[in-house]
């Protein structure tokens, strides 16, 4: 721009020069005083051309400015095409960021889509291991069911394998019947077996040797109150009760095994806090009925309850409520025994479970309980075996 006003200047400049000089007016001014000095033709041009100059140095001011104005906006236009520039990068990168975050959504939805598939599947397996789980349970029920059911039969086994070998020693070691008059040839045999005496048929015994060696008949046993043993003077001739349990073997029976050969009569006692003792007489033997089942011998004592029995009992006939022998002592305590003055002993007396009696009657062995009358026994056992 300022080039081309300088151009104009020097054009004006050439055109107001030749105007003066062509102008027939300065023609014949320059031939009438051609002797002027060249400070007059300055002062002269200077008075010509500055009016008309002037506007136009103004204006090539007024240009130059304009000229460092376009310069600027050029520059801040520079600017802003480098800031565009700037602007068309980053909406690119952003267009791509754009995409990619399309990308990502779609691989986020394709993970949704797996993680909610996974989860199905969790579900799935989770119900699966829930019902296997339950399964377990029924099969260990089972289980338990079936080694219950083992062990039951197991059991049953081992009691048959007993049974089969308690049969095969019984078997082993059987006499004939007729021989055998007690429990002595049973030998180790504890179980209800058979007997039979001269005079009568065979009959059941319980057999014992699990106590003071073996052969032992049980004749009679307290372990419980289940059975009544206030009875008939028949019902103790003839025996009553249950043979594994509580029962009484009978006075006949006694008598005729007593008769044949000597026995030996073993007590055994318990009380209700678990004590135990026994008294031992090695010559025991009853009278027949028409004696009144008389106890007519026990021999020698020995044992850790006392003798309750000799200075008593011996020689006391066999009493009952219904055929007493001129004693009030069986309706007094309640049960059939060898009664004498109502003696120190009756172990057929009533069952106290607590084992405190009442004023009257209980199981009583007075030479162990030091006549504490309120004392019952809770157990009692009598057995008889053939000396040898």
């Amino acid at each position: 721009m300022q080039i081309r006003v300088y151009w104009i200047l020097v054009l004006f400049f050439l055109q107001v020069e030749a105007d003066i000089t062509l102008s027939p007016e300065n023609s014949v001014e320059n031939s009438a005083h051609c002797e002027m000095t060249r400070d007059e033709d300055d002062e002269r041009c200077g008075a010509i051309c500055y009016p008309i100059v002037k506007p136009l140095l103004r204006y090539a001011a007024l240009c130059q400015g304009k000229d460092a104005t376009i310069n600027d906006l050029k520059d801040n236009i520079r600017e802003k095409d480098v800031y565009i520039a700037q602007l068309k990068s980053k909406i690119e990168l952003t267009n791509s960021m754009e995409i990619q975050l399309k990308d990502k959504e779609t691989i986020l939805h394709l993970k949704a889509n797996e993680i909610v598939k996974m989860e199905k599947d969790i579900g799935d397996r989770e119900a699966e291991i829930h019902e296997k789980k339950d399964q377990i349970s029924k099969m260990e029920l089972q289980i338990q069911s079936r080694e219950t059911l083992m062990q039951s039969k197991d059991k049953l086994i081992r009691e048959l394998e007993n049974q089969v070998n308690s049969l095969k020693r019984t078997q082993g070691k059987l006499v004939d019947i007729s021989e055998a008059s007690s429990c002595l040839p049973f030998t180790d045999a504890t179980d209800i077996l058979t007997i039979e005496l001269p005079g009568t048929g065979p009959f059941l015994v319980p057999c014992n040797s699990s106590v003071s060696g073996s052969g032992w008949t049980v004749i009679q046993r307290r372990v419980n109150g289940n059975e009544n043993f206030n009875r008939t003077w028949n019902d103790y001739k003839l025996g009553f009760g249950d043979l594994r349990e509580n029962f009484f073997l009978g006075l006949e029976k006694i008598h005729l095994m007593t008769l044949s050969q000597s026995h030996e009569l073993y007590v055994q006692l318990g009380n209700v806090n678990g004590g135990t003792r026994y008294a031992r007489y090695d010559d025991f033997k009853i009278g027949s009925e028409e004696e009144g089942y008389k106890l007519k011998s026990l021999g020698k004592y020995s044992g850790t309850a006392g003798d309750s029995l000799t200075e008593d009992n011996l020689n006391m006939k066999f009493s009952t409520w219904d055929h007493n022998n001129g004693t009030i002592c069986p309706k007094y305590y309640g049960s059939g025994w060898w009664f004498g003055h109502c003696g120190k002993s009756n172990l057929n007396g009533k069952y106290y479970e607590n084992g405190q009696r009442e004023s009257v009657g209980g199981i009583r062995w007075d030479s162990w309980q030091y006549d504490i009358y309120r004392i019952s026994l809770t157990f009692s056992q009598l057995m008889i075996r053939p000396k040898t």
